[in-house]
């Protein structure tokens, strides 16, 4: 019988970050700061993930959730290295992303209150995060004319990034079931976390792009603020569109695979020569 295998690779990167222009999303400082945003929440928010799975990983015994929870940990963890690699380059530009890094900190540290500071309830908040980030990058990765505004020099960072989540998307779900099941306790749970988690990390997201564009001296520039928060939050702005399948999420008989990406990574890989 054939050792089991992940059923996702981690593939080592090591993007160059020196011809970065510094409005590198259409040449415009409010899309710029929401990607700029989340890089900067990603180096912190990725290593709490990888240490909630790390936590209880030794209570899983389905060989093929083990490997899969490896393959988990190697990318997250890859992910976190490359976006702060990248935001270092930005502080190079004059962003205090230290400063945002610190927030990121602070917003995380919500999970060490007493109440909060347990293995399960550390794996709801990932499991949570994970949906959001994995519906979010699905969606960026269906919104190609997005992808396009994204200048060559970052693309390909994003890209890989959102194959990655969508190939990962279920590990910390299944692993939240494996241990913890499906009872009316346990659903309780990662549905209050998922209210929780997603309005810190929204806020988040928001309180960032506004500190970006105050330290770009564009807080002022109505039009990139007007074209940007439609671009979020229009009828067909990419926040706006995944409130559908963020909802899904609630549904008592939800998993992530309801939302079947594997034509985006068939697409994906090809695009970009990414190994399946």
């Amino acid at each position: 019988m054939s050792a089991v295998k992940s059923s996702f690779p981690v593939r080592r990167q090591d993007f160059e970050f020196d011809e970065v222009p510094r409005h590198w999303v259409a040449n415009d400082p409010f899309m710029t700061h929401v990607f700029n945003a989340l890089s900067a929440l990603f180096p912190d928010g990725e290593r709490f993930f990888v240490a909630s799975v790390r936590a209880v990983r030794e209570k899983i015994e389905d060989p093929q959730l083990q490997k899969d929870i490896g393959a988990f940990i190697g990318q997250e963890a890859m992910h976190a290295k490359e976006h702060g690699n990248f935001n270092a380059g930005a502080i190079k530009e004059g962003f205090d992303i230290p400063k945002l890094e610190g927030w990121t900190r602070k917003f995380l540290s919500v999970a060490d209150l007493p109440i909060f500071k347990n293995d399960k309830t550390h794996l709801a908040v990932t499991v949570a995060l994970e949906h959001f980030t994995g519906i979010l990058s699905a969606q960026l990765l269906k919104r190609e004319d997005m992808v396009e505004l994204i200048d060559p020099s970052m693309r390909n960072l994003w890209a890989w990034h959102c194959v990655e989540e969508n190939e990962h998307k279920a590990v910390a779900f299944d692993t939240f079931e494996k241990i913890y099941g499906k009872d009316i306790a346990s659903y309780a749970l990662r549905m209050g976390i998922m209210v929780l988690a997603t309005t810190l990390i929204m806020v988040a997201i928001h309180a960032f792009i506004v500190e970006l564009m105050r330290e770009d001296k564009q807080l002022g520039n109505i039009k990139s603020w007007v074209k940007g928060l439609n671009t979020l939050w229009g009828r067909h702005g990419m926040f706006s569109a995944i409130i559908p399948e963020y909802l899904d999420y609630f549904k008592p008989s939800f998993h992530p695979w309801d939302h079947d990406t594997n034509f985006l990574l068939q697409r994906w890989r090809k695009k970009t020569g990414l190994t399946a």
